[in-house]
């Protein structure tokens, strides 16, 4: 019974989808490699799994009209963030730098003008996510950024890529479902609550880290002394 279920399990459905991918052809180099390694099962143990937590800084929420400024991100290992692959990537992009924007994100034009090349830090984000479970704080906003820029620049709908996010994780937590739809769930909020410390929000490599330590805590809350799965942490987003 437990093999039917995974068949039909939504993460069962991504591998049909990424092997399907790659059988149409006409990809770039660097996302065929991202494709090429097959999806794990949806029973497979976290401590078995590598993830890469990332994060995107901004001008602001529409990718139709903003852009990314800074990218961040980090390995997890046999469920150990690992600060020895931290990347923190700032874009030539200083003519978007808006005002607000770098208010939020302390992020000024200098900053940028010795940045990498836009297609250059993209290529270098999709080889990192190969072979990794991808973890966010919020992932529409990252999901959207990747998804847009797939489409521009390839003419590529959106990958069929597994996505983790802690947001979506917290709200599913039995103790937050009356305030699933109203609560605070911004990521330095929800650290407090698990009672992590404070870290330097609106930086991308920042971010990770702490989306990462949280990610960790969390798993904790949903399995205990169980060995965590994929499956228990695993929330579709469309």
């Amino acid at each position: 019974m437990k093999s039917l279920l995974n068949r039909f399990h939504p993460i069962s459905l991504l591998e049909k989808k990424r092997l399907a991918r790659l059988n149409e052809g006409n990809l770039p180099e660097h996302i065929v490699d991202l494709l090429s390694e097959p999806y794990p099962s949806p029973e497979a143990k976290l401590k078995d799994l590598e993830f890469l937590v990332f994060d995107l800084e901004t001008t602001g929420l529409d990718p139709k009209t903003d852009r990314i400024l800074s990218i961040g991100y980090l390995s997890i290992k046999e469920m150990r963030v690992d600060i020895s692959t931290s990347v923190h990537t700032y874009v030539q992009a200083e003519k978007y730098v808006k005002a607000e924007a770098a208010v939020i994100n302390h992020i000024v034009p200098e900053m940028l003008s010795s940045g990498q090349p836009f297609d250059d830090a993209m290529e270098d984000l999709f080889r990192a996510m190969k072979g990794k479970i991808l973890i966010a704080h919020g992932t529409v906003v990252e999901k959207h950024f990747i998804d847009a820029y797939l489409k521009h620049r390839y003419g590529l709908p959106p990958l069929p890529l597994i996505w983790l996010d802690t947001l979506v994780i917290e709200k599913s937590l039995l103790r937050n479902k009356n305030d699933a739809a109203s609560g605070d769930f911004q990521l330095a909020s929800v650290r407090e609550r698990h009672k992590l410390p404070p870290y330097l929000a609106h930086n991308a490599l920042s971010d990770s880290i702490a989306t990462g330590e949280l990610f960790l805590v969390l798993t904790k809350i949903i399995y205990g002394k169980t060995p965590p799965l994929l499956s228990g942490v695993y929330k579709p987003i469309h």
